[in-house]
């Protein structure tokens, strides 16, 4: 087993929370909107503290997630259960009404089957890189995991797919270094491959998006933003206004294949990636979240800049947490 494996737990976990904190304050907000607050955004972040004082659900529920894990030294739906019902306490912040009212649900104890919300929206594969961190090593049960987590609160197989190639592209890129770099080729034909032959039309329209996303990505950000950022979305969901500008849609594969667009752009550096990601317009703090999740596996804390850490709130928690997932999945792993 690698000897960094610790470091990129915590990167994943910290690159969740930086992305979701960062871009909070753009939520809701065009891309070309956001870049007219500032000309160096790293500089607007110093000089605006008091923008970047929370993160959200996507991060509250990502820390869910892993508490779950740990507590069971893996998935025991009960258990992951119990901790949404508590992010209920915590309280959420600026939660999807989907996945709330479907934990809501949960908490008067109707059953998960019922409770869950035919949503094919991103607030699964927003909080599921745990999932991919802990069964980086065992990918049947990484997929299975990935799916039974997702369809608690959405029972939409986008938001299933979505969930199943996010915990998967986090297993890849653990056993990746930037020092070294990854095939993107090989990168696409794992994540393709881990939601191939279910012969459900949706999964397999998440195929061709994906495989559109590594044909285009050699144009600008702001060019695959606009193409992207709708891409999948039907009608009524699909916003007329933003056509053709940068805003990206809370559907699942639209903002999945956003994340992975902005990231594989921008493999040079994780500060330079995760300002990108906070700034893609729309959505943009599960952008920031989806996306931070990938730059925090394959940078690992070690990458991440001291300052953009101790920006997050409970960074000291989330140090914790990271390390207390990563000590069962040594135990468990070996």
């Amino acid at each position: 087993m690698p000897n960094d494996y610790l470091d990129k737990f915590s990167g994943t976990l910290f690159g969740v929370a930086i992305g979701d904190t960062l871009g909070h304050p753009f939520e809701g907000v065009l891309r070309e909107d956001i870049y007219s607050y500032f000309t160096d955004f790293k500089e607007f972040i110093k000089s605006h503290k008091k923008l970047f004082n929370t993160y959200t659900d996507d991060t509250q529920l990502t820390l869910h997630t892993a508490e779950a894990l740990i507590q069971s030294s893996g998935f025991n739906l009960d258990n992951l259960i119990r901790e949404y019902i508590k992010w209920l306490d915590d309280p959420p912040i600026g939660p999807g009404y989907g996945c709330l009212i479907s934990i809501h649900k949960l908490r008067y104890g109707i059953p998960w089957q019922k409770a869950a919300s035919n949503s094919g929206g991103n607030g699964t594969a927003m909080r599921i890189s745990p999932v991919g961190l802990f069964y980086c090593n065992n990918l049947k049960a990484l997929k299975t995991v990935a799916l039974k987590s997702s369809i608690i609160t959405h029972s939409h197989p986008a938001a299933s797919a979505g969930a199943i190639v996010m915990a998967r592209a986090i297993a890849y890129l653990i056993k990746k270094s930037p020092n070294t770099g990854f095939s993107i080729d090989e990168f696409f034909d794992v994540i393709i491959s881990s939601i191939s032959n279910s012969q459900d039309d949706i999964w397999e329209e998440f195929i061709e998006i994906l495989r559109k996303v590594k044909k285009n990505l050699n144009i600008s950000v702001d060019a695959g933003l606009i193409k992207f950022s709708q891409i999948g979305v039907k009608s009524p969901y699909f916003i007329e206004q933003y056509f053709g500008k940068a805003f990206v849609h809370p559907y699942t594969m639209s903002t999945v294949a956003c994340a992975i667009f902005i990231f594989l752009h921008r493999l040079d550096s994780f500060e330079e990636c995760i300002f990108e990601l906070a700034t893609a317009g729309g959505d943009s703090d599960t952008v920031g979240a989806i996306g931070g999740s990938l730059a925090g596996a394959y940078f690992g804390l070690e990458n991440i800049p001291f300052e953009l850490r101790k920006l997050v709130k409970n960074h000291k928690y989330i140090l914790k947490v990271s390390e207390s997932l990563y000590d069962k999945f040594k135990n468990r792993y070996g």
